[in-house]
């Protein structure tokens, strides 16, 4: 899928959500020290985007090797992005992001809260990773095409680093109903560009262009 560079970085920012880990990471490292702050934001964002550029730059060959084309993961892909904005219009995702930070503090995993669950699902998710995959598609074979391609998973990975540091004082400044509005806005963004990935699949598959 041929997409600008807007409107990959487009994607690729709702799929994350930095807006929305901002209150879950508060909530995580409430009482933490500077440096045990420090420390949990600098290694998820390394876990995170480590794991988003291996899925963008093998992704695919892991697909062929199960015999998976990529027409069938932008379908299916889409289908699951459909399903992620349907739950960011219906105030269903920030729950679900909550309930999985507070699992993790009830099993104890605190210690290493940046792996999980900050790294993995959080910023990490299926959404994010198969989101890098469609992305990692149109990498081409130019040094310009690899970064237009990896250029928003690296920035997005940046801004959800720069919210993590910022945390308490962007939710001071947002404020609920601001982010109530903001994650709304996404999720009808969202499903857009995942109809395209699905209509995009279909007329692929079934030679309709």
């Amino acid at each position: 899928m041929n997409l600008s560079f807007l409107e990959a970085f487009l994607l690729m920012f709702i799929a994350v959500d930095p807006i929305m880990i901002v209150p879950i990471f508060a909530n995580l490292t409430g009482g933490f020290s500077r440096n045990q702050y420090r420390k949990v934001y600098i290694k998820a964002f390394l876990v995170s985007t480590l794991l988003l550029v291996t899925f963008w730059l093998f992704g695919e060959s892991v697909l062929g090797h199960f015999g998976i084309r990529m027409t069938s993961f932008k379908i299916i892909g889409g289908l699951f992005l459909i399903a992620i904005a349907y739950n960011m219009l219906f105030d269903k995702r920030s729950e679900r992001k909550s309930n999985t930070a507070e699992e993790a503090i009830d099993d104890n995993t605190i210690d290493d809260i940046a792996v999980f669950p900050l790294s993995i699902p959080l910023i990490a998710g299926p959404a994010s990773l198969a989101t890098a995959v469609l992305l990692g598609e149109g990498k081409g074979d130019t040094f310009e095409s690899y970064m237009l391609s990896l250029g928003p998973i690296l920035l997005v990975s940046i801004i959800t680093l720069i919210a993590m540091i910022a945390t308490s004082k962007i939710s001071r400044f947002l404020g609920p109903t601001i982010l109530t509005v903001t994650e709304k806005l996404l999720g009808l963004l969202l499903g857009a560009l995942a109809i395209e990935f699905i209509i995009e699949g279909i007329e692929t598959t079934f030679n309709l262009i």
